[in-house]
């Protein structure tokens, strides 16, 4: 199956499962009420092709591997879960881990939607101004006897060749707005742009604080599940997509290959450093680390929106202030001559 389920369908998955497991109902018997509650043929396909495969080897972990939708660092930990006998709270971790990749992915479509929708509407109306107004005023100052020049010939230049080169502006329009549903809704695409946004000053912060968010995120679930610090590090590095922190988490790595604790390794390979990395050294002797790296994984996610609302406010109003300079600049090119002709009328 290639559907691959979103994290808000993992994150409805994750948390109905856990609250059945929770109740005391048996894996088979949530799947068959999820499948009996679902709404679309798509989950019932999905749910059904799981509840086949459980009845044949009673695992959830390979029945999920085997449907194909679901991310390998989620089976990996669901199978930790069965062995260990928290699937529940393993769910619910889950349930929190994927509702937090959501509101990451919602904070960033919003804050690209709302600007482009913005730079659309001016363009159009830049475009209109071109197009329609400029030749309207051209017709007023050959009916004077006169001719536009400077800036406002230039302009209406420009909007003579957008006018008559139309079909290869609009296709390169199709080509513009192909490009931005790449880059907003296939993995590739986003992936390209997390590196483009890396070397944007305002937008350089946010990538790494998402992958922070993950980091902890994902370490907390596989301190939760019970899993080694070797497994869990490696199921982590799949959710990382910053290169500096993927070589601190590699780093790591070889720290635990050399006998260091995990808490010394997490923090003298620069993973967690100042206050940070003194919450987690406490946190493992206090037998508390997965709850204060659950804790320190919102932190991330919080500063990630804040900074996500900082970029938009600096993109927003430059992009008004742009486009309403450009506006103002075709309006003055040509109501300055005439206001020109209207004061010689005056005297």
């Amino acid at each position: 199956m290639k559907y691959k389920l979103t994290a808000r369908e993992l994150a409805s998955f994750c948390g109905q499962m856990g609250m059945l497991l929770h109740s005391g109902i048996s894996t088979a018997e949530g799947l068959h009420i999820l499948c009996d509650e679902s709404k679309t043929d798509t989950d019932r396909e999905i749910l059904n092709s799981l509840i086949h495969s459980i009845d044949e080897n009673g695992s959830l972990s390979q029945a999920m591997e085997e449907a194909g939708c679901f991310p390998k660092s989620m089976t990996a930990y669901i199978k930790t879960g069965e062995e260990t006998g928290c699937l529940d709270e393993i769910m619910k971790s889950l349930s929190d881990h994927y509702e937090q990749e959501q509101e990451i992915s919602d904070q960033i479509r919003s804050a690209v939607i709302y600007p482009l929708i913005m730079l659309g509407m001016m363009a159009v109306v830049i475009l209109v101004l071109l197009i329609k107004v400029l030749p309207v005023f051209q017709q007023v100052f050959q009916q004077m006897g006169m001719e536009m020049d400077g800036v406002s010939q230039g302009l209406l230049n420009a909007g003579n060749v957008i006018s008559r080169y139309s079909v290869l502006f609009l296709i390169l329009a199709a080509v513009l707005t192909g490009c931005v549903l790449f880059f907003s809704l296939t993995e590739k695409g986003r992936q390209k742009l997390r590196k483009l946004v890396t070397h944007l000053p305002v937008f350089r912060e946010i990538p790494v604080a998402m992958d922070y968010s993950r980091l902890a995120q994902g370490l907390s679930l596989g301190l939760k599940s019970g899993l080694s610090p070797e497994t869990t590090l490696q199921l982590t590095q799949a959710l990382i997509t910053q290169p500096k922190l993927l070589s601190r988490v590699k780093k790591t790595s070889a720290l635990l290959e050399e006998g260091e604790a995990f808490s010394k390794a997490l923090t003298e390979s620069g993973l967690f450093s100042g206050m940070e990395g003194q919450l987690v050294t406490v946190s493992f002797y206090s037998g508390t680390s997965d709850e204060t790296l659950h804790t320190l994984s919102r932190q991330y996610t919080e500063k990630s929106v804040s900074l996500i609302s900082q970029a938009v406010s600096v993109v927003e109003p430059t992009i008004v202030i742009l486009l309403s300079l450009l506006v103002g600049l075709v309006l003055l090119s040509v109501m300055m001559p005439l206001l020109g002709i209207l004061s010689d009328f005056a005297v």
